[in-house]
C-alpha cells in the first residue's frame, strides 16, 4: 500500500495491488486447489483523502486469460456475506499478447578434413488474453467490507463467469487500505 500526496489535487491517494486467481479452474482440472486455476486477476484500488471528504474506491483490473475469452461484460456483482450488488464496469478492453520465446543451440563437430557447426533454432509462442476496465466501490460497499469475512467480485467474458474473492491475507490488506489516513503534517 502507498499513501502519496497529490499537491495539485490538494488530496492524499492511498494506492494498493492484489493479484488474486479466480475461483473457476480449467476443465477437468484434476485437483481443484491445484495451479490451474483459468484466471488470474490485478486489481489496484486508488481511493483520494481530502481535507472534507473521502472519494470512495476506484479499481482498475487486468483479468489474465486464455484466447478464447470474450472482453468482459458492462456488468456484473460485488458480493459481501449474504448482499450482492449490481456493479457497473467501464472503460473495458480485450486485447491479445503473444510471448515469442527463441532458443538457439550450436554443436561443432570437428573431423580431420573439415570443421561442421551446426546451429539449431527453437520457437515457442504463448497467446492470452488481457481483460481490462475499471469500477467503483460505493461507501456503503466499503463500510460492509469491512465488517466481512470475505467478499466476491463477479465478472462476465461473454456468458462466462469469472469470480474473484477477496479473503484472508488479501481481505486484512484490503481492509488496512480502507483504514488508511495520510499522516499528520503530510
Amino acid at each position: 500500500m502507498k499513501i502519496t500526496k497529490d499537491s495539485f489535487k490538494n488530496v492524499h491517494a492511498v494506492n494498493m495491488k492484489l493479484q488474486i486467481r479466480s475461483q473457476e479452474s480449467f476443465p477437468n482440472a484434476i485437483f481443484a486447489d491445484s495451479i490451474l486455476e483459468k484466471y488470474v486477476a490485478t486489481l489496484d484500488f486508488t481511493r483520494e483523502i481530502a481535507a472534507d471528504k473521502v472519494v470512495p474506491t476506484v479499481t482498475r483490473f487486468t483479468i489474465y486469460a486464455t484466447e478464447q475469452n470474450a472482453p468482459i461484460e458492462r456488468s456484473g456483482f460485488l458480493k459481501v456475506g449474504e448482499k450482492t450488488n449490481p456493479l457497473a464496469f467501464g472503460n473495458t478492453a480485450s486485447q491479445s499478447i503473444t510471448k515469442v520465446t527463441s532458443t538457439v543451440s550450436s554443436s561443432s563437430t570437428n573431423t580431420s578434413s573439415s570443421n561442421t557447426l551446426k546451429t539449431n533454432v527453437s520457437t515457442k509462442s504463448h497467446t492470452h488474453k488481457e481483460l481490462t476496465g475499471t469500477f467503483l466501490l460505493k461507501k456503503e460497499d466499503e463500510e460492509d467490507i469491512l465488517k466481512s469475512n470475505e467478499f466476491f467480485i463477479r465478472l462476465y467474458s461473454g456468458a462466462e463467469a469469472i469470480t474473484i474473492p477477496v479473503a484472508g491475507e488479501d481481505l486484512e490488506k484490503f481492509k488496512e487500505y480502507l483504514n488508511a489516513k495520510p499522516e499528520a503534517g503530510n
